[in-house]
């Protein structure tokens, strides 16, 4: 799996933010999100804010998705 950066925060309508690790090359929109334990948390919808300092935005799969803050996030793959 490949690191994509760490829980932010969680939107007024539900989805996570994450704050995109540098450098990393931005995954495709739909691309899964998984925790360090392989749990899936939602699927990448958007990517927001400037190119040198972008946050992902995650839909998450279902309600019961927790992520404590800074945990990080990964989708499959290689850098």
């Amino acid at each position: 799996m490949r690191k994509i950066g760490y829980f932010s925060h969680k939107s007024a309508s539900g989805r996570f933010i994450i704050k995109m690790h540098k450098p990393v090359k931005p995954p495709k929109l739909g691309s899964k999100v998984f925790t360090s334990n392989g749990k899936v948390v939602g699927l990448l919808v958007d990517i927001i804010g400037p190119t040198e300092n972008p946050y992902g935005v995650i839909k998450p799969l279902t309600f019961e998705v927790r992520l404590e803050p800074l945990e990080v996030v990964y989708i499959r793959g290689f850098i």
